[in-house]
C-alpha cells in the first residue's frame, strides 16, 4: 500500500534529484549555451505558472480519501514527468550563480518527503525564467559571421615573421674620439683576424702583384675591389706628392683605368721588398674592407646588370658581358624563366632588375641578379674574378700582418685618423666613386636583391663568404637567418 501511494512521488524526486546535478554539472562548462533556449517571457511565465499553479493543487488536496488522493495524485505525476524532463533540459543551460530558489512553505498534515520533491520541481522552473529574462537584454547572432581572410590567417601553421624587412648589416655604429681609440680600434681588429687565422697555414701567400707600396709612407695595401678601392687608387696619388695638374694628367692617360693610375707611382714590387718595408716599425699595411654581401650586390650591379665600359657600351665592347655575363645568361636563363616567368625579363620589369638602371642601359642580354648568384654557387671561389672574390682569399690575409684593417662603412672617420697618423690629412679626402646606389640606403637595396632568393642560396652564399665574415666582424640578420650573430 505505501509503494503503491508513495513509489510515483519517490520516482519524481529521483528525477529532480537527477535534473539537479545535471544543471550543476553542465552550467559550469558552457554558459553560452543559454542562448539557444530564448522563447519570449510572457509565454514562459505563464507556461510556468500553470505547471507551478498545478503542482500547489496536488500539494492542498482536502485528502478526503487516500485511494482519491493516491489516484489523483498518481494521474498528476503521470502528466507531469513529460513536462519535468523538458524543465530539466531547459535548466541545464543555466549558470548556478543566477538561481532564484521558492522558499519551502510546509503546511500541517502535508507529507515532507512529498512537499520536498514539488519543490525541487518549483526551483528549477524558476532557474528557467531567470535564465529567459536575462537572455533578453543579449542579443547574440544566430550565424557566426564570416571572415575568410581570417579563417585562412588562422589555419596558416607558418611561423609569424617578426624581424624588420630589410636586413641589418651594421649591429652598433663606431664612434672613434681620438688617436688612442682608433689604435685600439686597429688592435682589436687585427686580433681577431689572427684569430681566425689559428690553424689556417695552407691558406695561399702573399702575390706582389696584388699589392701597392708607397715606400716614402711606409704604406703597403692590398686593394679590396667594391671596397673604396677607386677612391684609395687616387689616394695614392695624392700621398706620392702628385700635383693636381700631374693627377689629372695621369687619369686622362689611363681612362676609366684606376688600377693603372695607381701603378704610376706605386709600380709592381718584388715580394722582398714588400717585406722589407712591412718589417718598419712605423709601417702602415693597409686593408679595407666590406661587407661580404653588401659588396656582392655592389659588385653585381656595377658589373654585371647594366652595360659596363666605354660611354658608348654596347654588347661587343662590354669585357664583363663577354667574359661572364654571356654565359651566365646561357647557362642558367632557362630555370629563371621556369622561377619567375616570361614577364619577369620584359621591359616593363626592368629586365629583371629589382631596381632601374640609371648609369647606362640594361636589356634582356643581362644576366639577372638570381642568375649570376647560381653562377657564383656553382662556380669554384679560386676561379672567382677579384671584384667578388672573397677578401680572405685576394689579400692573402693569414699570410701577411696586417695592422690597419678599415671598414667601408665607417670609412670616412676611419680613413681621417689613419691620415692623420701620417701627417697627411690635407691630402686624404673623403670621395665616393662608382656610386651606385640611387640615394638608397644600403640595407633597402640588400633587402630588394636577397628578398629573390630562396634559403638554400643565402645559406650557400654565406658558406663561401664565411671567412670574411668572421675574420672582419661582419653579420647579417635577414628573415630567420642570423649568420655570425651572438645568441
Amino acid at each position: 500500500m505505501i509503494g503503491n501511494k508513495y513509489g510515483k512521488v519517490i520516482i519524481l524526486a529521483l528525477i529532480n534529484i537527477l535534473a539537479v546535478c545535471f544543471v550543476y554539472n553542465n552550467v559550469a562548462t558552457d554558459n553560452s549555451n543559454i542562448v539557444h533556449g530564448q522563447v519570449e517571457e510572457g509565454e514562459v511565465v505563464k507556461d510556468t505558472a500553470e505547471v507551478v499553479k498545478h503542482v500547489d493543487q496536488t500539494n492542498i488536496s482536502d485528502g478526503k480519501s487516500d485511494r482519491m488522493a493516491e489516484h489523483r495524485q498518481s494521474s498528476e505525476l503521470d502528466n507531469n514527468s513529460e513536462d519535468t524532463r523538458d524543465t530539466v533540459k531547459q535548466a541545464s543551460d543555466t549558470n548556478s550563480e543566477s538561481q532564484v530558489s521558492i522558499s519551502p512553505v510546509n503546511k500541517d498534515g502535508q507529507d515532507n518527503f512529498k512537499h520536498d520533491a514539488v519543490m525541487s520541481m518549483k526551483n528549477l522552473l524558476s532557474i528557467q525564467i531567470h535564465a529567459l529574462r536575462v537572455n533578453r537584454t543579449t542579443t547574440v547572432s544566430s550565424e557566426p559571421v564570416q571572415d575568410e581572410e581570417l579563417d585562412r590567417r588562422l589555419l596558416d601553421s607558418s611561423e609569424i615573421d617578426l624581424s624588420p624587412p630589410n636586413p641589418i648589416i651594421i649591429s652598433s655604429p663606431i664612434s672613434i674620439g681620438d688617436q688612442d681609440s682608433f689604435h685600439k680600434l686597429m688592435d682589436e681588429r687585427s686580433e681577431l683576424l689572427h684569430k681566425h687565422c689559428s690553424g689556417r697555414e695552407n691558406m695561399a701567400g702573399v702575390t706582389s702583384n696584388w699589392m701597392y707600396a708607397l715606400e716614402s709612407k711606409s704604406l703597403v695595401w692590398c686593394p679590396v675591389y667594391k671596397a673604396a678601392s677607386t677612391n684609395w687608387m687616387h689616394n695614392l696619388l695624392h700621398l706620392a706628392g702628385k700635383k693636381e695638374d700631374e693627377i689629372k694628367k695621369i687619369i686622362a692617360d689611363h681612362p676609366g683605368q684606376p688600377n693603372d693610375q695607381g701603378r704610376v707611382v706605386a709600380p709592381i714590387t718584388s715580394l722582398s721588398n714588400i717585406h722589407n718595408i712591412a718589417s718598419k716599425d712605423d709601417a702602415r699595411l693597409l686593408l679595407i674592407v666590406r661587407h661580404p654581401f653588401d659588396r656582392l650586390v655592389s659588385a653585381f650591379r656595377d658589373k654585371l646588370e647594366q652595360c659596363h665600359g666605354p660611354q658608348n657600351c654596347t654588347l661587343s665592347n662590354n669585357w664583363y658581358y663577354k667574359q661572364y655575363g654571356k654565359s651566365i645568361v646561357t647557362q642558367y636563363r632557362t630555370k629563371a624563366v621556369k622561377k619567375f616567368g616570361n614577364q619577369y625579363f620584359s621591359k616593363g620589369n626592368e629586365f629583371g632588375a629589382p631596381l632601374p638602371v640609371n648609369r647606362t642601359w640594361r636589356s634582356d642580354s643581362f644576366p639577372s641578379w638570381w642568375e649570376f648568384v647560381q653562377y657564383i654557387i656553382h662556380t669554384s671561389p679560386s676561379s672567382y674574378d677579384e671584384h667578388w672574390k672573397p677578401a680572405s682569399l685576394y689579400c692573402a690575409v693569414c699570410k701577411f700582418p696586417y695592422n690597419h684593417i678599415l671598414h667601408f662603412e665607417n670609412i670616412q672617420q676611419e680613413e681621417k685618423f689613419f691620415a692623420e697618423e701620417m701627417s697627411s690629412s690635407d691630402l686624404i679626402h673623403p670621395r665616393w666613386e662608382n656610386r651606385n646606389d640611387e640615394g638608397l640606403a644600403k640595407e633597402d637595396i640588400l633587402g630588394k636583391y636577397f628578398n629573390l632568393l630562396d634559403d638554400q642560396d643565402i645559406n650557400a652564399l654565406y658558406k663561401i663568404y664565411k671567412d670574411d665574415f668572421l675574420m672582419f666582424g661582419y653579420q647579417f640578420e635577414y628573415k630567420h637567418f642570423r649568420f655570425n650573430v651572438e645568441s
